[in-house]
């Protein structure tokens, strides 16, 4: 079922900018919200207009508390499977004694 709420089209429980493909309102609004980015400097990134950009932080803040608990997993999966420089330097050299 595809849903169309001013800019904001919900697919499958992710939210997506109309007329945009696939791309989603959550990374859109996270440029202004974690990434210190201006909204005039998140439209001319994306090509979109302001009220996409407004539409897609309204969605973020409507949806805050889930989407960054979902945020902080996919953080946490990363941090957890991936291994530091030194450790990736001592695997390599280990193949290499091989």
């Amino acid at each position: 079922m595809v849903q169309l709420i001013n800019h904001i089209i919900i697919e499958n429980n992710i939210a997506y900018i109309a007329e945009r493909g696939h791309l989603k309102a959550e990374m859109v609004a996270r440029m202004v919200v974690d990434g210190d980015y201006t909204v005039e400097e998140t439209m001319e990134h994306y090509d979109l207009s302001a009220s996409q950009v407004y539409s897609a932080l309204a969605y973020y803040y409507d949806n805050q508390t889930a989407l960054d608990e979902s945020h902080e997993q996919k953080w946490a999966t990363i941090r957890n499977n991936a291994l530091n420089a030194d450790e990736y330097l001592q695997k390599l050299k280990a193949r290499g004694e091989k």
